[in-house]
């Protein structure tokens, strides 16, 4: 079983909750035993305390007011009307003694109540006498239940308040990492990333931070880097390019080559014309980049689609594929770059072109809750499934096609990321693949 993902705050809110979670039910089950405790300790000490009470009384009045040796019944007994407590005074034979407190069960105008009882045993006037004092069970239950409701209530209200206060303390005390999270959040180029410093007491988070500065610097400094080293690179390739494919034409004029040179040269201008075709795309990708392309043109959508279609038709054509158009949404009017949304809609439609051999090249348009949609799926042999998270990848293959430097889907998806177009891959091996391109709203 996985264990899912929680953010740092959720983390800590949930184990301060199980902790409290554990402390309740460690506490529900050791409360009711302290309190079954405390109220047997305190009924004992109340026994007790009127157990000198009685003796006291003995002392001073003296046994004879309690006991008369002469009547029939030579004991004392006295109980309250509810029969909550009662003391009763006997004579014992001589030897015998008692001091213990226990529970027991007495008969009280023939009805059986169970009492915590203090058996004491004095002597007066040369006699054993036994003081029994007795207090109901049922109001030591009754006082045990509302220590023990008291208790409960008195606990939740603390875990409850210690769980605000602690879940409070988390959020205030993560508010500087949030703060860093969402400046990487809203960091799309190196270039814009915000140095300024975030205020906190807190040394980890202020470590953090100085990190990421350290890290973000020397990120934007080799991306630089290498975009100045492509763009440089790119242009010096095309300059000697240029040479060699005007030297190649100048060859072709003229009329003593045997059939052979010309295949070779033709072979040469096409490896020289895919070479072009890549260093422009590295131009491009570089230009993209460095946020060199304005986004500020209106773009209709469905006729940069169509002027692809006008575009690629002798391709779908030459190799006798089925063209399905499905413009099922109104026209669309984007906020972009005219060149690169055609070059985005020309990659994707010559690719799935490319790789697809018989049956058909569909291109729809729709709307699904008031966002645009287009979708560009193919009958082709379709992107094995461990495949389909590397094919944006620079000079990334995912087929045995030996005409592209796998530059072509890594430029579509750099056109996508500037326009802030969201992509999803649907494929199948052999069946064929669906890329769907989401609009930004």
């Amino acid at each position: 079983m996985k264990i899912p993902n929680f953010k740092l705050k959720s983390q800590l809110a949930l184990f301060n909750a199980l902790s409290k979670a554990f402390i309740i039910t460690l506490l529900v089950i050791i409360v009711p035993w302290i309190v079954s405790e405390i109220s047997i300790r305190d009924t004992d000490d109340i026994l007790i305390h009127k157990l000198d009470q009685v003796i006291e009384l003995v002392d001073s009045l003296g046994i004879d007011n309690f006991i008369d040796l002469e009547a029939e019944f030579n004991t004392f007994g006295s109980y309250n009307i509810l029969k909550e407590e009662y003391i009763s005074i006997e004579p014992i034979a001589r030897d015998t003694l008692f001091d213990v407190i226990e529970f027991s069960q007495r008969i009280i105008e023939e009805e059986i109540v169970d009492y915590r009882v203090l058996s004491y045993s004095i002597v007066e006037n040369d006699n054993n006498y036994l003081i029994e004092i007795g207090k109901s069970i049922s109001t030591i239950y009754l006082f045990e239940h509302n220590l023990k409701r008291f208790t409960f209530i008195f606990l939740i209200i603390v875990i409850s308040l210690t769980f605000i206060l602690d879940l409070s303390f988390i959020q205030y005390l993560l508010i500087p990492f949030e703060k860093i999270v969402k400046k990487l959040k809203s960091t799309n180029h190196p270039s814009s990333f915000n140095y300024t410093s975030i205020e906190t007491s807190t040394s980890d988070f202020v470590y953090l931070d100085e990190t990421i500065h350290s890290l973000m610097h020397k990120i934007e400094l080799a991306f630089n880097d290498e975009r100045d080293y492509i763009s440089n690179v790119s242009h010096e390739l095309l300059t000697p390019v240029s040479i060699i494919q005007s030297k190649l034409d100048n060859i072709l004029h003229e009329n003593n080559l045997q059939e052979a040179d010309m295949i070779k040269i033709f072979e040469s201008k096409k490896t020289l014309r895919r070479l072009t075709n890549l260093v422009r795309t590295l131009l491009m990708m570089s230009r993209i980049e460095n946020e060199e392309y304005i986004l500020t043109e209106e773009v209709n959508i469905t006729n940069t689609l169509q002027n692809v279609l006008e575009e690629i038709e002798d391709k779908i054509a030459a190799k006798e594929l089925e063209l399905k158009i499905k413009f099922k949404a109104e026209e669309f009017v984007f906020f972009g770059n005219d060149n690169l949304l055609f070059t985005l809609f020309y990659n994707f439609v010559n690719n799935a072109i490319r790789f697809t051999d018989k049956g058909y090249i569909e291109i729809e348009t729709l709307k699904n809750q008031k966002q645009f949609i287009v979708k560009i799926s193919d009958s082709g042999a379709g992107i094995p499934k461990d495949e389909i998270p590397h094919i944006f990848s620079r000079f990334k293959n995912s087929n045995d096609k030996k005409d592209s430097y796998g530059l072509g889907l890594a430029l579509s998806k750099k056109i996508c990321g500037y326009h802030k177009i969201d992509i999803e891959v649907i494929s199948e091996v052999n069946i064929g693949s669906t890329f769907i391109l989401k609009f930004p709203n």
